[in-house]
């Protein structure tokens, strides 16, 4: 038994009219019905009846649109919310199996070009043929007068399947028409100027055949179809999309390109080969297939949500689905596939009103509706989020009753936007928003029906930063300073540092012997909140490295360099001048003593000499002189800055004499 799209109707819960939930999300209008309406195929809107709805009570309005009824081969027009009771045009037709009236579209100018074009299977034809034609029409006063046949494709059969049967214009202008292969697979693939089945064909107006075709001579655009029941043009793109019935397998959705093959019966619509000569389908239902009709491609403000979807429809399986497009209209987004509509029987066409509403043809095979899908008005129904953290993501995405809107930000703090992929409002606060306490937000929930306003504050919580890098002053890097006698006093000058968070920042002053400074020898001193300091270095030759700490109470960061200076010492040495008869270190005085002490000593020989301070565990401390003196009597001054309360030792040590003298420092 082979695959159609008149295969049985699988009954399914109606679940916009059952679910209190979906039927908040848009509302479903019964525009015609049986007994006024018999099978409804197709739907062609009016051109001239565009612009959006401005309340949700003009979103109410249909328009103008043309719709055919298979079996009876009526044209029927809807015209200010109302069905007109006159045709405006029958056709005799067959309408057994998938023939009939089916396809319908209107001249791009119309009414400027008040032409209609219908496709139908008419009755048997003198010879005993039956032919799908497509037949232009021009509307008087909504009656069709005048029919100029366009093109005609014989079946050559008694197979009443695979018909095709859809007739667009294209963004260029040109009439595009679906052909099924008649169910005979051998068509498909026969690129013979005079088979037609199998094909979607793109002719003149008049129905002569382009120059531009891109089979020179031929009026085809794309072959190797089964039964291509709709097909739609991107209005943004320009490119085209088909669905496609497969035989056991496979329901395709397909792009359609300039010369596609689309790789039936020879690639199959079960086996895909992965030859490059066959266009892939986008999309395709490996099981359980739902005979797919109807297809369009969503460009609308109503419904914002499914702005620059695929919308596509079953008949077996009553549901109208959805996919996303990618940007350049080639591929879908990988997991975008959803139903967005289930009803009780099945589908033939889905079309995009001027306003934005979804039309669908509720048959033709088992049902006489026609249905419309349009937007309920948007009310928020989350609570804003009025808390963010500096430098931490803030995302807020608000829930709706009504139909799902598009959302915008009217007003809000520098660096917020709303993020089109997940509709959130998405922001990353800084430092500066932080210490700028509340930010006004104010956001629009908007679609085909109306709009409605969330205002709200968002306070910033501040993360504490670090100070600011800041740089050394004085002295400058490898200064070296000379100090005579008095204790070496060097003044450190640095500039003041920058906290984001304003708060107060303490300094300290690090002294090092090494660069490391890790040496036991480094010295911290605090310098409180000012930007100087002033310290008494040892009585010694040396190098000392100096580096500067800013901390807010929390974080700490050091100075942009640390610098170097090179201290040069001399002691001042005041001899005495009587003939040293004896060596000795006498007791340094005063003693106790603060801050400074003198210390007496003579050497009877010269050589080298060297008096130093140690601690009591015998480390030595400070050196107080080291050089070589001649014989006689000295007397040097020694200060305590550096050295705490405590018992000290001074030790001398000359040519034959070494000597040790306890001292003591009290503060």
């Amino acid at each position: 038994m082979t695959h159609s799209i008149q295969r049985g109707v699988l009954v399914v819960l109606c679940l916009v009219c059952n679910s209190p939930l979906i039927a908040q999300q848009f509302r479903v209008d019964t525009l015609a019905a049986n007994p006024n309406i018999a099978f409804p195929v197709a739907i062609a809107f009016s051109p001239d009846n565009s612009g959006p709805p401005a309340s949700e009570e003009s979103s109410r309005r249909a328009g103008k649109f043309f719709f055919t009824e298979k079996n009876n081969g009526r044209v029927r027009i809807y015209e200010n919310d109302a069905l007109l009771s006159n045709a405006f045009v029958t056709v005799a037709v067959t309408g057994s199996g998938e023939q009939g009236l089916l396809g319908i579209t209107l001249h791009p100018q119309y009414p400027d070009s008040p032409y209609v074009y219908i496709f139908f299977t008419r009755s048997t034809a003198t010879g005993g043929t039956r032919d799908n034609m497509v037949v232009r029409y021009t509307d008087s006063s909504n009656v069709g007068i005048t029919p100029d046949t366009i093109v005609i494709v014989p079946r050559n059969n008694t197979a009443t399947n695979h018909n095709g049967g859809n007739v667009h214009f294209g963004p260029d202008g040109k009439l595009y028409v679906t052909f099924g292969e008649y169910a005979t697979s051998s068509n498909s693939q026969d690129t013979s100027a005079g088979n037609l089945r199998g094909k979607i064909l793109r002719l003149n107006p008049d129905g002569s055949i382009p120059d531009d075709n891109p089979y020179p001579g031929k009026s085809f655009w794309s072959h190797g179809h089964r039964n291509s029941f709709d097909f739609t043009f991107d209005q943004l793109t320009g490119k085209m999309y088909c669905t496609e019935n497969g035989p056991s397998c496979n329901d395709e959705v397909n792009l359609v390109p300039r010369r596609g093959n689309m790789g039936w019966p020879v690639d199959g619509n079960c086996l895909y080969s992965g030859s490059p000569i066959y266009t892939r389908p986008l999309y395709y239902f490996p099981s359980s297939l739902p005979a797919l009709t109807g297809i369009a491609v969503y460009r609308h403000t109503a419904f914002p949500r499914l702005w620059g979807k695929l919308l596509f429809t079953g008949n077996s399986n009553p549901t109208l689905w959805t996919v996303t497009l990618a940007a350049d209209g080639d591929t879908i987004v990988p997991g975008s596939f959803s139903a967005f509509f289930t009803y009780g029987t099945g589908f033939a066409d889905v079309e995009i009103g001027p306003e934005g509403s979804i039309y669908l043809t509720n048959g033709p095979y088992s049902a006489n509706r026609i249905l419309r899908l349009r937007p309920v008005a948007p009310l928020f129904t989350s609570p804003p989020l009025m808390v963010a953290t500096q430098d931490i993501e803030y995302i807020y995405t608000p829930t709706f009753s009504g139909t799902l809107p598009g959302l915008s930000l009217v007003s809000g703090p520098e660096g917020m936007y709303v993020d089109s992929t997940t509709w959130s409002i998405k922001w990353t606060p800084t430092n500066e928003q932080a210490l700028q306490g509340l930010h006004p937000v104010h956001l629009r929930a908007e679609n085909g029906a109306g709009f409605d306003d969330q205002f709200f504050s968002v306070n910033v919580v501040n993360v504490n930063d670090p100070p600011v890098e800041f740089a050394l002053l004085a002295p400058p890097n490898d200064t070296t300073l000379s100090f005579t006698g008095a204790d070496p006093v060097v003044t450190f000058v640095w500039e003041a540092a920058s906290d984001p968070d304003l708060d107060t920042l303490m300094y300290t002053v690090e002294t090092d012997s090494v660069s490391t400074f890790d040496s036991p020898a480094r010295l911290d001193t605090s310098a409180g909140t000012e930007t100087s300091l002033t310290l008494v270095l040892h009585r010694r030759s040396r190098d000392y490295y100096w580096r500067v700490r800013a901390s807010d109470g929390q974080i700490s960061v050091l100075s942009e360099e640390d610098r170097r200076i090179i201290v040069t010492y001399t002691t001042r040495v005041r001899e005495v001048t009587e003939k040293p008869t004896e060596q000795a270190l006498e007791q340094n005085f005063p003693n106790p003593f603060n801050p400074a002490t003198n210390i007496k000593y003579t050497i009877p020989k010269s050589g080298y000499v060297r008096l130093s301070v140690f601690n009591l565990l015998g480390q030595e401390i400070e050196l107080i002189f080291e050089g070589n003196q001649e014989a006689g009597t000295y007397e040097i001054e020694f200060s305590n800055a550096r050295l705490p309360t405590g018992i000290y030792f001074y030790r001398i040590q000359a040519p034959g004499f070494v000597e040790t003298k306890k001292m003591v420092i009290a503060k």
